[in-house]
């Protein structure tokens, strides 16, 4: 009774060992070298029983078990088959922690992307910052090449005026002023051609004075149309901001030809 006991257990074991290699022939690929479903493939299904003691199979099966189990034992058999067993039970276990590492590598890899374009946006900020830096120097040095090329333009006109004999008005008093006035290095311009850029300037006659050569007449018209407290004031003692504001005032009411000579260089 003890030894027909151990007999079915015996039986128990290769037939748990069995099932558990089952997955193995779903996944594995049975032409490769030493595949059980290769085997099984290969050698009939006599070569696959043969794994399986046939006392064990005999007390299982009974008088059927000849049929299907006609090879003796193979020890070698049964020992690949329990590895595999092995194998894929081993795997299974590892499967959690692969899949651990899989989330944190997925997690390494958004947080590694997040700084790359954190750090993208950076140097793309740093790089608008020095261009427009570099195209605020590029503005100044243009104003500035601008300037010398009009106080040139008025150094030369000078010496001519100087040397050649005659008028030299020639602009109409009537002109139109033009859409937006005249920039800022044209109004410097005027202001270098009228008075060498003096706001305090007054001409040898005195009826002229200030950056913008104004006379007390056309002053005080202008003030009394657009800047009644400048009225009576003396255009060399006006502050330059008032001058300017006068200047502006009376460009775009008349045009540049309220400065027959220096109006050259407004538009």
């Amino acid at each position: 009774m003890a030894e027909f006991s151990v007999e079915r257990w015996r039986v128990v074991v290769v037939a748990m060992a069995t099932i558990a290699a089952l997955p193995l022939f779903v996944m594995e690929n049975p032409d490769t070298t030493g595949s059980l479903t290769g085997v099984a493939r290969a050698s009939g299904t006599a070569q696959l029983a043969s794994a399986v003691p046939v006392d064990i199979v005999v007390d299982a099966m009974g008088a059927d078990a000849a049929t299907y189990w006609p090879t003796p034992t193979s020890p070698a058999d049964i020992g690949t088959l329990a590895d595999r067993a092995e194998a894929w039970h081993v795997a299974r276990s590892n499967l959690p922690t692969v899949n651990r590492l899989a989330e944190a590598a997925r997690k390494y890899e958004a947080e590694a992307i997040a700084l790359a374009q954190e750090i993208v946006a950076v140097e793309f900020a740093e790089r608008e910052a020095l261009d427009a830096i570099l195209a605020s120097k590029q503005k100044e040095a243009d104003r500035q090449a601008e300037r010398a090329r009009l106080r040139a333009e008025e150094d030369a006109r000078r010496a001519t005026a100087i040397s050649t004999p005659g008028p030299t008005t020639t602009i109409p008093w009537d002109t139109r002023p033009a859409d937006g006035g005249p920039s800022e290095e044209q109004w410097e311009a005027l202001r270098y051609c009228e008075a060498t850029g003096d706001y305090t300037a007054v001409n040898p006659t005195g009826r002229y004075r200030g950056a913008y050569q104004f006379s007390t007449t056309t002053w005080d018209w202008i003030a009394g149309l657009y800047h009644e407290r400048l009225v009576g004031i003396d255009p060399a003692a006006a502050a330059p901001a008032d001058q300017d504001a006068m200047a502006h005032s009376l460009y775009h009411l008349r045009g540049r030809g309220q400065w027959p000579v220096c109006g050259r260089y407004l538009p």
